[in-house]
């Protein structure tokens, strides 16, 4: 009788093996929760506040991607203007500690880059000048510039001033770009750089 209960237990546990094999793949993970022997599923520890940086990060991110190019009312406009397709500003804005800084934005409606700190310039040339703002990124320099160059030197006659602006990308003192505004021109402000940091006689980057 030992015998045959022995066999007869071998047996089921034959079948039951047999049925796992197409059985388990078909549990999904619902299944596998309405089991009341299921543990409940535990965060690791620290695992709310790693989420909530995340998501603080994910904000942050999200935030500079819908920032408007164009400086708003309650920032100061320090240079605006369109350059073709796309927009070039530098706002004055305030830091975590509430100084004011120059923020460079570039995009088309909303910012595709976004550097903070600028640094102003200003000097003189025979008939005109040119103010500048320079943002700096690892080994490449954004300067933003206002350039007025006299084209006639002929006496009595008028300078017929040009007048250009833009902003140039430098890497390794060499000029990668120069994008120049196309239209809506508001220039450089560089009587405001008293406010953010001081105006340099020097600028960044000159001319031939």
């Amino acid at each position: 009788m030992k015998h045959a209960w022995l066999m007869a237990a071998a047996a089921l546990s034959i079948v039951a093996c047999d049925q796992t094999g197409d059985g388990a793949d078909q549990l999904d993970t619902a299944d596998l929760e309405s089991r009341e022997d299921t543990p409940a599923s535990q965060a690791p520890e620290g695992a709310d506040s790693n989420a909530a940086d995340d998501a603080q990060v994910a904000e942050q991110a999200m935030q500079q991607m819908a920032q408007p190019v164009a400086c708003s009312q309650e920032e100061q406009t320090l240079f605006f203007c369109e350059a073709g397709r796309k927009q070039i500003a530098v706002c004055g804005v305030s830091d975590a500690q509430g100084n004011p800084v120059a923020q460079y934005r570039y995009g088309s409606d909303t910012a595709e880059i976004m550097l903070t700190g600028g640094r102003f310039s200003n000097t003189p040339y025979s008939g005109g000048g040119e103010s500048q703002i320079q943002f700096a990124k690892g080994p490449v320099r954004y300067i933003v510039y206002s350039r007025t160059i006299r084209t006639n030197f002929a006496s009595g006659e008028p300078n017929n001033p040009e007048f250009t602006d833009g902003v140039l990308v430098v890497r390794d003192e060499e000029v990668v770009a120069d994008r120049q505004c196309t239209a809506r021109v508001e220039a450089v402000d560089v009587m405001a750089g008293e406010s953010y940091g001081g105006v340099s006689k020097d600028i960044f980057y000159g001319v031939d």
